[in-house]
């Protein structure tokens, strides 16, 4: 007779074979509950779904740096393999956030800031937060005047969704809480952005026209109005720069104004015109064709047009406008993310995440074989 030892949970079930005694893949409890032969890792998780383990650690603590379609892809099969996470703390149920942003920004027919609401407050709801919304006319800004609410409430966190005049910023960062500035970044403000890598796009979407065989190509867009105007400038401009093309001020054009937001075609086009314009986005884009239409310029056989964010303008112009995607709904849920990761690691390093972006080709291009050297 065999004797083995008792402890509270049994090493395994022993079953007879021929050659003796093996212990079984099924465990049991003192309470007679299954327990796994062998508990799931990150690495399995990594392993399984074919990406990195710091994927699979990212998109179980919720922290920024992987797509959202990749974080449900991770957490879905995490759950089907049966993993459990160790919860040291329980994350809070009653967050209160504040949206604010310029009204030249959210009240504009674009609607890239109001789609940016809109998922931000979806995922909020999602996740029982309540967010507060606030829009600052150019007055406000002006005189730093902030939303009594801001100033008497308590919020956890407040998102910045596109860029104010500095000395706003300036206020609005001596706020309590955690922010996350949506679309710009400050490199002397202590917050977290989201952003799109418009260096990189600026510097794609000029290559795209010089491919194209476009040797004369503008821009349209103050660079001192955002970091993201800024950015997409000299992104054009080394681009430019690279092939050797010729880089003339009076190609670079404006026409709007940053503090009201409002579009106009009073500034005068040089009378030598470019092949292409880049505009820093579809609004602008709208104002320069109709300009150059009432001059008899053909959009695109004379100037092609080309712009970002790919809002709804673009289908509404004759002919359809190529415009730079940008993933609203991305930016959005980021911007919720990292705003849990600053509010859990509020010691961190300000962290910047840079998102991509997608060309949406449509008409406003001319092909490269019809343009004349």
């Amino acid at each position: 007779m065999r004797f083995f030892p008792i402890f509270p949970y049994s090493v395994g079930f022993l079953e007879k074979k021929k050659s003796g005694y093996r212990i079984s893949e099924k465990f049991t409890g003192k309470n007679g509950d299954k327990r796994m032969a062998k508990k799931v890792t990150l690495q399995d998780i990594a392993d399984q779904i074919g990406v990195t383990k710091v994927s699979v650690s990212k998109a179980i603590n919720n922290q920024p740096g992987i797509g959202e379609s990749l974080r449900e892809q991770i957490l879905k099969t995490a759950k089907q393999m049966g993993y459990v996470k160790v919860q040291h703390t329980k994350e809070r149920k009653d967050y209160k956030f504040a949206l604010i942003c310029a009204k030249r920004f959210f009240l504009e027919d674009e609607t890239f800031y109001t789609t940016i609401y809109y998922y931000i407050n979806k995922r909020c709801a999602e996740k029982g937060f309540a967010l507060s919304c606030f829009v600052i006319n150019d007055q406000e800004e002006v005189s730093g005047k902030l939303p009594m609410q801001l100033l008497t409430e308590s919020f956890d966190g407040i998102f910045i969704a596109g860029e104010f005049q500095k000395n706003f910023l300036m206020i609005l960062n001596t706020l309590c809480g955690a922010k996350v500035a949506i679309d710009f970044y400050k490199p002397d403000l202590n917050m977290d952005s989201v952003v799109v890598d418009n260096y990189y796009t600026g510097f794609t979407v000029a290559n795209y026209l010089i491919r194209k065989g476009h040797r004369h190509i503008g821009f349209v867009g103050s660079i001192q109005d955002t970091s993201s105007i800024c950015d997409r400038y000299f992104g054009y401009l080394k681009a430019l720069m690279l092939h050797g093309l010729p880089v003339r001020q009076d190609w670079h054009i404006t026409n709007n104004d940053y503090l009201t937001g409002r579009y106009s075609s009073v500034n005068p086009l040089p009378e030598d015109l470019p092949t292409a314009f880049i505009c820093h986005c579809d609004k602008a884009a709208l104002i320069l064709s109709q300009q150059l239409r009432e001059r008899g310029v053909r959009i695109p056989e004379d100037v092609s047009l080309i712009s970002f964010d790919n809002t709804n303008i673009c289908n509404l112009l004759s002919p359809k406008l190529t415009s730079v995607e940008i993933d609203r709904k991305q930016i959005a849920y980021c911007s919720v993310n990292q705003m849990l990761h600053r509010i859990q690691h509020p010691d961190a390093p300000p962290q910047k995440i840079y998102l991509g972006s997608k060309l949406i080709e449509r008409e406003s291009v001319w092909e490269s074989a019809q343009i004349e050297e």
